[in-house]
């Protein structure tokens, strides 16, 4: 995977094209595993259905529970893909 960068925003886009060719499908499931809400880039057009966003606005202690879930939901959709 990997993390694309603006100059100065607090929203992460992570390219999960190699995990998921359906964005949407990945969120739902990070969603119900986790209990994550992340935002699948298919709805922002483009090739946005290579991505998740992300939105890093919130203290690091939640910045940092919510990477530990992302880990956790891609690994466990990953083993049942």
């Amino acid at each position: 995977m990997k993390i694309v960068s603006g100059p100065a925003t607090y929203l992460l886009w992570l390219d999960v094209s190699i995990v998921s060719a359906n964005s949407q499908e990945l969120a739902d499931y990070i969603r119900k595993e986790t209990g994550l809400i992340v935002s699948p880039g298919i709805i922002y057009r483009g090739n946005g259905n290579k991505f998740l966003r992300l939105n890093l606005a919130s203290p690091i202690s939640m910045v940092e529970d919510g990477i530990s879930r992302l880990i956790t939901g891609i690994k466990k959709y990953s083993k049942n893909s």
